[in-house]
């Protein structure tokens, strides 16, 4: 769950993530803005001291807690852990912690900032699941690209990112983003393209596959989003991105809104479909799935979660997979994250007979 954009932060106003983040789609280091912002608006004044006002709190939001002393080179440090229990009403579950990410990230700022260049290098636990990726060793770089902003509202990305897709949540184990090759180890290769307006935003991206990946199984394709800013604190939009293997064509679309409710809460919507096509048979299966997640401040730097999904694997079968449950997220001190989650899963199948599963989550995120 390596990414750090939070698109509930509609509800403090925030529709685009380039606000705060060098990557226009969120994820990966922080801006000096956006790591201001982190350490004042989201983060609970309970432990600190009242002679530390939000000023400067903001000022100390450099690397190591100190003000950037130059204006071209950004560090940051990054780890995020997770303790992991699964199936908890069973006498025989087991609780594992997964180190998900522990990595140093270079930032490079030139020319008033149009020019950036991004390098992350770090730790990543062995992928679950056929990515191609088993080979690589556990230290390695899951983003490094160069950006250019020709305007304000225009520039180009060339390098090693996310794809550019629906909304970009951290939870990779949502539908939305692990059945359709979109979490926590699918960045690729690419040339990612981005403009924009005071109401509206557009990306455009063509990957080629990580390169670290075996090449028959490298995705290779394009990606667009387009958001538009209905109402103050209101944003929808759509995705589609088309793209093929050796083995596998797949194609997905989706509609996805965020909505801002009064100070700090928010409400996260997308609804999708994907094709998969399995080349060798040409077999095709089309599956659907929705994401609603409820955002709710309950005091500066706390938030509860409520989240509910829908995944139909099969159209051409009746069964489904239901998800939802609630969490809680906190941020006590400047660059600490701690969250926690439950989550009940129910197979709805006329076929087959299983029982809930309940699921407890935790975990801490540290940035410096």
């Amino acid at each position: 769950m390596k990414a750090q954009a939070y698109p509930q932060f509609i509800g403090h106003g925030y529709t685009s993530c380039i606000t705060c983040h060098y990557n226009p789609y969120g994820n990966g280091p922080l801006t000096d803005y956006g790591r201001a912002l982190a350490a004042t608006m989201v983060t609970d004044r309970a432990f600190i001291p009242e002679t530390i006002n939000d000023e400067e709190l903001g000022k100390r939001s450099g690397f190591a807690f100190k003000t950037p002393q130059n204006t071209w080179f950004r560090p940051n440090f990054d780890y995020r852990g997770l303790w992991y229990k699964r199936d908890i009403d069973n006498d025989n579950s087991e609780a594992e912690i997964i180190h998900m990410d522990a990595n140093i990230t270079l930032v490079g700022k030139f020319l008033e900032d149009k020019l950036i260049s991004v390098f992350n290098f770090g730790y990543a636990p062995d992928p679950r699941g056929r990515t191609g990726l088993e080979d690589e060793p556990n230290y390695r770089s899951r983003e490094h690209y160069i950006g250019y902003r020709f305007l304000p509202t225009f520039g180009v990305y060339v390098g090693l990112m996310d794809k550019v897709f629906g909304i970009r949540i951290p939870d990779h184990i949502a539908f939305a983003r692990s059945t359709n090759g979109l979490a926590m180890n699918d960045q690729s290769h690419g040339i990612m393209l981005h403009t924009g307006g005071e109401k509206w935003e557009f990306g455009l991206n063509y990957f080629v596959g990580n390169f670290s990946q075996d090449a028959q199984l490298r995705q290779v394709g394009a990606s667009a989003k387009f958001e538009y800013d209905v109402a103050s604190k209101v944003r929808i939009g759509a995705s589609v991105l088309s793209s093929e293997s050796d083995f596998l064509k797949n194609y997905i679309n989706s509609f996805h809104g965020k909505i801002g409710i009064g100070k700090g809460s928010a409400l996260l919507i997308e609804i999708g479909e994907t094709t998969k096509t399995q080349t060798a048979a040409n077999r095709e299966t089309k599956s659907r799935y929705t994401l609603t997640q409820g955002y709710f401040q309950t005091s500066r730097g706390a938030y509860g979660i409520m989240t509910i999904e829908y995944y139909k694997q099969n159209l051409d079968r009746e069964s489904y997979v239901m998800r939802f449950g609630p969490g809680f997220q906190y941020f006590p001190v400047p660059r600490v994250e701690l969250r926690a989650d439950i989550y009940n899963t129910r197979i709805f199948s006329d076929t087959l007979v299983s029982d809930d599963t309940w699921d407890l989550t935790g975990q801490l995120h540290l940035w410096f």
